[in-house]
């Protein structure tokens, strides 16, 4: 350290070069592709520090982080060919994680590189949280809030014990229906008015008694904050 604790330049030289050191190391190794993954085994869901360090380096080290983005990105399009919503994330617990995630990756994507070849598959990812999915249903407690179908008994305590609607509340969204048969203490506390809906692929049930689909995660909402302001700056002339 210098003076009042400041880093010297040798020393920005040396977290520069451990960053792409780690950055190499990392490279594209990423759930997206995948159908499957442990619980909680890629996160954080996104990578963010390719995206975060491509503004420090040369331009021959943006391409190769970019094509760390883009690698993930391939493998996301060729599922995605294989899903009538062009949906490509692994229905795992909290699988509107991974949406949102995905979506976060494709935006940073798309302004560090301007190439817009994947935009209609991240289109296709936020929609499926707006309702654009087998159950017609929002992801998002109270969004929209008038005339829109969102979920109404989300499993939260508070929620329902306050009554009060926990407007915003992204839910952890549908899973397979193989994990779902096999999680423990879970009943639904009324008749299910999406079962005509339901498969032995995916299942999602609004209903508090279902911790595995309705229940509302702080981390993917705060992720989905980012895109809902994304496209918010577009609405605003911004």
């Amino acid at each position: 350290m210098g003076r009042g604790g400041a880093v010297s330049r040798h020393q920005r030289e040396n977290y520069l070069n451990d960053a792409k050191f780690f950055a190499q190391q990392i490279g594209a190794t990423s759930w997206m592709g995948a159908d499957t993954a442990r619980h909680y085994e890629f996160y954080p869901f996104a990578n963010l520090g390719h995206y975060a360090l491509s503004s420090l380096v040369d331009a021959a080290f943006q391409d190769t982080l970019a094509n760390f983005y883009r690698e993930s990105l391939e493998k996301m399009q060729r599922r995605a060919g294989k899903n009538p919503y062009r949906i490509a994330v692994p229905f795992i617990w909290c699988s509107n994680n991974l949406v949102v995630n995905f979506i976060t990756h494709g935006l940073l994507y798309e302004k560090t590189t301007g190439d817009q070849r994947y935009h209609e598959m991240i289109l296709s990812h936020r929609d499926w949280l707006l309702g654009r999915n087998p159950w017609g249903i929002s992801a998002f407690v109270g969004i929209p809030t008038e005339g829109g179908n969102t979920p109404q008994f989300p499993h939260s305590v508070i929620a329902d014990k306050t009554k009060r609607p926990i407007v915003g509340g992204l839910n952890d969204g549908p899973v397979y229906g193989s994990i779902f048969k096999s999680l423990i203490g879970i009943r639904l506390h009324r008749a299910d008015p999406y079962a005509e809906f339901q498969s032995g692929f995916v299942v999602y049930h609004d209903d508090r008694g279902d911790y595995s689909t309705n229940e509302p995660t702080m981390d993917g909402t705060a992720d989905a904050v980012f895109f809902m302001a994304w496209w918010a700056r577009d609405e605003i002339g911004q």
